[in-house]
């Protein structure tokens, strides 16, 4: 995984590379339902409990939540330059364990939220 200065994060999530930066990385990450095998790319801050950016199926997700000074200057840091989909750290975290393609499977199959 490369190890790169905040700064040029947005280069290595615009082309959904794996990276490292100081409390910032980005990662491919693979549905933990069995029977479902999609990646996705995350970019978090901090830790598994604030993922800032999914990409899922050709769609950029955005964390729409407010966390500290540091997370909202890392998610300008790695912000792309696509549109993105605004949802809520809830729903971000459930993204970012299912990939897109899994929450809509689970909500289809049992008509609940993933």
């Amino acid at each position: 995984m490369a190890k790169v200065p905040n700064r040029d994060a947005r280069h290595y999530v615009e082309q959904r590379k794996p990276f490292e930066g100081s409390n910032i990385w980005g990662v491919w990450q693979k549905s933990t339902l069995v029977e479902d095998n999609s990646e996705f790319y995350v970019v978090y801050s901090y830790g598994h409990h604030f993922p800032m950016y999914v990409w899922s199926e050709g769609v950029w997700f955005e964390n729409e939540d407010s966390f500290s000074r540091s997370t909202s200057k890392h998610q300008t840091q790695c912000r792309p330059s696509r549109t993105t989909i605004l949802l809520s750290t809830a729903w971000m975290r459930k993204l970012s364990t299912l990939g897109y393609r899994g929450i809509a499977e689970q909500r289809i199959l049992t008509g609940e939220p993933a």
